[in-house]
């Protein structure tokens, strides 16, 4: 029986994919399926030969690379299924049009010499190779951290959208999800995914003018450029950029003149079709003291957000981390840091870090006996698991106010400062989500909670009475039950 008339349709070629993709988005899920496999379009192919294949043309390598890492396996045993056809090779390609890459990058690179001091090039010269000291100053230029890519960032349920996202703009900036919007909390990849963008930008077309800059460094130089009457070569820097990427904008809230040099960039860059990508804490709407005009500049586009990693997702962190640092990372010591860390990345790397320096120290294998040692002082506090109930209980009699008062609307300050610290020890001591919490504190959104978790952690890095007053709470956790 022929490959067609197993899968009984007129057209094999139609017929054969448009099977696979709608068993692929069941298995995959609506998100996943639509940021990494519609895209996809089956090209060549051959059923009937002693060698079959066929073709899956991609819109991008990054896609390329993606899809074939990770959904190679669901594709090939759907088309073995539809088929009849135990071995069939799935050949991935990029579209066609990606070749013009190489001409679009001369014309990039004879633009951008114009655009940067010391990399104009003789005639002659403009479409040879890049110099070291091209490379560097362009380095230099963008701010962008060559340790962040998209290869060594682990990719799990809670970010696969955001990924993906990220992924497309990189490929094609200014021309999707302009402006790109990534939320979330603390130590999730924001920053990451912001470097991965510049880097992939930078590999493809080297002498892109691509930017990274927090919203602290963009206030602190258009400071200096008022202080100094350098305004114009501050706005010529920024408005001339291809892909802007601009981290933590909440904390641009409440400062006028930031925003509104900001809203004008935006313009400027929007109008160019150039990219723009910002990463914040929360949502636009939830983000207080946002300019409207802003806000609404920043719904134009996507919002993603990054979630808490799960298990797998955190066990893969430490093992990639352990193989990026050339040590043995095993198992059960992957697992027992990945049980005991939940919601934070960069606690998971820490942890990971203060192990591998005290197995050096003390020149011992990495062992779960060694990891139980090490990293005592940092599970302690998370060794009991609470209510969400108990958590409020324990707060508001350390405060001496009532739950009642604690999860009300009121926001005085004897009042918000209790609710945020109850809300940050929910999240740390029990499994509940951020919207499980919200709705047990007066019926708050995520976002809230999310808002309360990263002000309480971000001042325990200063605030020695703050770190004193959560232990003390955390002591008395020990009592219960």
């Amino acid at each position: 029986m022929q490959a067609c008339e197993i899968v009984k349709m007129e057209n094999c070629d139609d017929g054969l994919w448009s099977k696979i993709l709608s068993q692929l988005e069941v298995r995959l899920g609506g998100g996943v399926f639509a940021a990494y496999i519609k895209p996809l379009k089956m090209g060549q192919h051959d059923f009937n030969s002693s060698s079959p294949f066929f073709e899956l043309s991609c819109p991008s390598r990054l896609v390329r690379n993606y899809v074939e890492s990770n959904f190679t396996e669901d594709i090939h045993l759907l088309t073995s299924e539809l088929t009849g056809i135990k071995k069939i090779e799935i050949r991935f390609t990029v579209e066609a049009s990606q070749e013009l890459k190489k001409e679009r990058y001369v014309v990039v690179k004879k633009q951008a010499s114009v655009a940067y001091k010391g990399l104009r090039a003789e005639k002659g010269n403009l479409a040879g190779k890049l110099t070291k000291a091209d490379a560097a100053k362009i380095a230099q230029e963008s701010k962008i951290n060559a340790k962040y890519t998209f290869d060594n960032f682990v990719v799990g349920n809670n970010n696969q959208f955001c990924h993906a996202a990220a992924m497309r703009v990189a490929d094609k900036p200014g021309e999707s999800y302009n402006p790109l919007f990534i939320y979330g909390g603390v130590g999730l990849g924001k920053t990451h995914l912001l470097h991965a963008i510049g880097n992939a930008v930078l590999r493809d077309n080297p002498f892109a003018r691509v930017l990274y800059m927090s919203s602290e460094t963009f206030t602190n130089e258009l400071i200096s450029g008022l202080r100094f009457g350098k305004m114009d070569e501050f706005k010529k820097r920024l408005r001339d950029v291809q892909v802007l990427l601009i981290d933590d904008i909440q904390f641009m809230c409440g400062k006028e003149r930031t925003q509104e040099e900001f809203f004008h960039t935006f313009n400027a860059l929007y109008s160019l079709k150039h990219q723009i990508v910002i990463t914040s804490d929360k949502m636009p709407q939830d983000i207080k003291g946002l300019e409207e005009r802003l806000r609404t500049r920043f719904s134009w586009g996507l919002a993603a957000d990054l979630q808490a990693p799960d298990f797998e997702t955190r066990a893969a962190i430490l093992n990639r981390k352990a193989q990026l640092e050339n040590f043995s990372l095993p198992r059960d010591v992957s697992a027992f840091i990945a049980k005991n860390i939940t919601s934070n990345v960069r606690e998971l790397e820490g942890a990971l870090t203060r192990l591998h320096a005290m197995s050096s120290l003390q020149q011992r294998q990495i062992s779960l006996g060694l990891a139980e040692t090490a990293l005592a002082p940092l599970f302690q506090s998370r060794s009991v698991k609470l209510s969400i109930e108990e958590v409020k209980e324990v707060v508001a009699n350390h405060f001496g106010i009532k739950v009642s008062e604690m999860i009300s609307k009121r926001r005085t300050k004897n009042l918000s400062f209790p609710r945020h610290v109850a809300m940050y020890l929910c999240r740390k001591h029990t499994t509940a989500s951020y919207p499980e919490i919200g709705s047990k504190f007066g019926g708050r959104d995520h976002s809230s909670v999310i808002h309360a978790a990263n002000v309480v952690s971000t001042k325990l890095g200063t605030d020695e009475h703050l770190r004193f007053v959560i232990g003390r709470i955390e002591r008395e956790f020990s009592g219960i039950g």
